[in-house]
């Protein structure tokens, strides 16, 4: 396997195209790919979210980006694009909270722990900002079994629709609360 970085916070907001199209390929060619194809994103896959997030990456020798997380933190509930998805759920009603989103690893690098060292990169992250809890929706097993190993509680199922060209589906809403010392 060729040496890889370490996860890292992106600086370079021009390399966001790279996260983009890589969204899109490993997507496009996974059972997943009626959600996110070339088709629907024809210039990668991106939302407003992208433009406030913070994303990880991972890059092997050649300084290409083989894996990313995007992470971003809210000071408001309804400010968040879920919230009316949610907002039935015993959700914690504090802020600031963490979304977890849009984690993906190109083909030939999965399977090798990528996706935890992204997760608890964007968890050390949260922790030193003193975010107050963590948010992600999953809908996959391996995923679903991912956040449970880092103790992330499931708090219900919504259903969503990330994008207009595709149908609402069913995704798991899992919560990591934190507690800090006042």
């Amino acid at each position: 396997m060729d040496n890889i970085s370490e996860p890292f916070l992106l600086k370079d907001k021009t390399r966001l195209q790279e996260i983009y199209d890589l969204r899109v390929d490993v997507w496009e060619n996974s059972e997943k790919n009626e959600f996110v194809n070339r088709k629907i994103f024809p210039n990668g896959w991106f939302d407003d979210l992208d433009e406030t997030a913070y994303h990880w990456v991972i890059t092997n020798n050649e300084n290409k980006i083989i894996a990313a997380a995007r992470l971003n933190i809210f000071d408001s509930l309804e400010t968040f694009p879920y919230y009316k998805f949610i907002s039935h759920l015993n959700i914690p009603q504090y802020t600031p909270f963490g979304f977890f989103s849009r984690l993906v690893i190109h083909k030939d690098y999965q399977g090798k722990g990528l996706s935890i060292r992204l997760d608890t990169s964007r968890m050390l992250f949260c922790e030193a900002k003193r975010v107050r809890w963590l948010q992600v929706l999953a809908t996959s097993e391996r995923v679903k079994n991912l956040f449970e190993k880092l103790n992330f509680k499931i708090f219900g199922q919504v259903q969503v629709n990330y994008h207009e060209f595709t149908e609402p589906h069913i995704v798991n809403v899992f919560i990591k609360e934190y507690q800090y010392d006042i």
